[in-house]
C-alpha cells in the first residue's frame, strides 16, 4: 500500500505545480437532492441534500479535476449512536467526498500524435478519493488510483474510458477495525456532450467499476462494485440575465450496486434471533433520482 500511494501522491504533487497556470478552466457551485439514497445498515430510503464544489482545469501537458461533495441526512439516516438506527434526538449524520485526478496527456509530453481509430488522446490518469461519515460505520475511505486512459472522438462533447488499479484502505466502526484492502482493478469512464432541445442542454455523468478487493471488515468477501451518477442538464441562465452556461439545472440519477464492495442483501427491519439478522445486515442497490443545479464561475 506504502509504495502505490507514494507513487500516485508524487504524480499527484507533479501535476499540482502549474495550478497557476491554467490554459482554462471550469469551476461551478452544485447541488442535489433525493429522497431516494441508501446506506448500508438501514432499511429503506433516505433523505439526502448534497452540496458539491466542482472544477476542472487545462493546463499545458493535461488536465485536473477535483470534486467535493457535502452531503446532510435527516434523523432516518442518524449520526453516530449506540445502535446505527434512527433515534428520537439523534440528528442526520454528514458526510464529505473528496474526488482528485490529473491526466497527463501523452501526445503532448511526447510531441507526438497519438490518436487511432475513435481515439483523440491517450493520457495516463492518478488520483484520489477521501471520504468522511459520522454514522455508526464511520467510514474513513482513502483510495488511490492510476491507470491510462483514452479520450474518444465525439462532437459537442468528450467521452473519457479508463482502466487500471486501485488501493483503499478504511475503517469499520461497527467493529471498530481499519481495514487495508488488497490492490485491484477499476475501469471508469465520464462523459459530457451538449445539444439543443429547444434550451441548450448537456447529458453528462460518470461511473466506475471496481472489482472484488478482498475481504471487508466483518471478514466477508467484497463483491464487484458498480457506482456512477448520470445528468440531463438545462441551460436556465437567461432566466437569471446571466451568460450562457451559467446556471443549469434538470433531473438526476444515481446507480449505486454492491456498495463499498458489499453484496446486496434486503435485510429484515427488526432482529431475528433465529438467523442472527438485523437491520444492520441491509445493503440495498441504490438507484435514486435526483434533483440537480449548477451555478458555474
Amino acid at each position: 500500500m506504502k509504495k502505490f500511494t507514494s507513487t500516485v501522491l508524487g504524480l499527484v504533487a507533479l501535476a499540482a505545480l502549474p495550478l497557476g497556470a491554467a490554459n482554462w478552466s471550469d469551476t461551478f457551485v452544485g447541488y442535489q437532492y433525493s429522497n431516494q439514497f441508501r446506506d448500508p445498515g438501514l432499511v429503506g430510503t433516505q433523505v439526502k441534500n448534497r452540496l458539491e464544489l466542482s472544477g476542472v482545469y487545462g493546463w499545458d501537458y493535461g488536465t485536473n479535476f477535483f470534486d467535493v461533495n457535502m452531503l446532510s441526512a435527516t434523523k432516518s439516516s442518524p449520526a453516530n449512536d449506540s445502535t446505527g438506527q434512527p433515534q428520537a434526538g439523534v440528528p442526520g449524520n454528514t458526510e464529505v467526498y473528496v474526488v482528485y485526478r490529473s491526466s497527463f496527456d501523452l501526445g503532448k509530453i511526447f510531441k507526438t500524435n497519438m490518436a487511432f481509430g475513435p481515439v483523440r488522446e491517450v493520457d495516463f490518469t492518478v488520483g484520489f478519493d477521501f471520504d468522511s461519515q459520522d454514522n455508526q460505520f464511520a467510514s474513513n475511505k482513502k483510495l488511490m488510483i492510476a491507470g491510462p486512459q483514452f479520450g474518444l472522438n465525439i462532437e459537442h462533447g468528450f467521452w473519457n474510458v479508463g482502466f487500471g488499479g486501485c488501493r483503499e484502505a478504511n475503517y469499520n466502526g461497527v467493529v471498530q477495525k481499519e481495514v487495508d484492502f488488497k490492490t485491484q482493478y477499476a475501469i471508469w469512464t465520464s462523459w459530457g456532450k451538449h445539444f439543443d432541445l429547444g434550451v441548450p442542454a448537456e447529458f453528462k455523468g460518470w461511473m466506475n467499476y471496481v472489482g472484488p478487493k478482498g475481504k471487508d471488515g466483518f471478514g466477508v468477501d467484497t463483491k464487484a462494485e458498480t457506482v456512477g451518477d448520470m445528468y440531463l442538464m438545462f441551460d436556465a441562465s437567461g432566466l437569471f440575465g446571466r451568460k450562457h452556461g451559467a446556471f443549469l439545472i434538470g433531473p438526476g440519477f444515481e446507480y449505486w450496486n454492491n456498495k463499498f464492495g458489499g453484496v446486496n442483501y434486503s435485510a429484515p427491519a427488526v432482529f431475528n434471533p433465529a438467523t442472527g439478522k438485523g437491520p444492520w445486515n441491509n445493503n440495498e442497490r441504490t438507484t435514486a433520482l435526483m434533483l440537480s443545479a449548477e451555478f458555474h464561475f
